[in-house]
C-alpha cells in the first residue's frame, strides 16, 4: 500500500469510527481536527505549507458542500490525497487537482517559500511549472 493509500484508509477509519461510535455525531466538524492531523503527519513537507493547503482544500471543497454531515466525501478525500501526493513529490492522482487548484497551490508555495528547504522547494516548483501554475 502506498503512503497515499494508507492516508485514504486512515481517513475512512476516522469517518467510520466517528459515525458509528460518537453519539450525536454531527458531521465534518466532529472529525476535522483528526483528518487535518493525519494529513499533516503524512507529509514529508515541513513548516506551514501542509496546513495552508489543507485549509485551501477545506474551504474550497468541504465547506462548499450542501451537507457537512457526509463530508469529506470520497471525491473530496481523493482531492486531498492528491494534494498530499504533491507535497510528498509523488504524481499519484494528480489528475484530480484542477487548474484552479494548481494556481492556488502555487500561490501558497510562493508564500511559504522562504521557510522551505531549497531541495523541497525546487521539487515543488518543478511540478507547479509543469502543471501551468505560473
Amino acid at each position: 500500500m502506498t503512503d497515499i493509500g494508507k492516508f485514504l484508509s486512515d481517513v475512512e477509519k476516522v469517518k467510520k469510527h466517528a459515525r458509528n461510535n460518537k453519539p450525536g455525531f454531527s458531521g465534518y466538524n466532529d472529525i476535522r481536527d483528526e483528518i487535518r492531523n493525519l494529513f499533516e503527519r503524512a507529509t514529508s513537507c515541513p513548516m506551514g505549507l501542509p496546513g495552508s493547503i489543507y485549509e485551501y482544500w477545506e474551504n474550497t471543497y468541504v465547506f462548499n458542500s450542501s451537507d457537512l454531515t457526509y463530508e469529506p466525501s470520497d471525491e473530496n478525500t481523493g482531492k486531498l490525497a492528491a494534494m498530499l501526493a504533491f507535497l510528498n513529490n509523488s504524481d499519484e492522482d494528480q489528475d484530480l487537482i484542477t487548474d484552479q487548484d494548481w494556481q492556488e497551490i502555487g500561490r501558497l508555495v510562493n508564500y511559504e517559500a522562504e521557510d522551505l528547504p531549497v531541495n523541497i522547494l525546487q521539487e515543488l516548483m518543478m511540478v507547479l511549472v509543469s502543471k501551468g501554475a505560473y
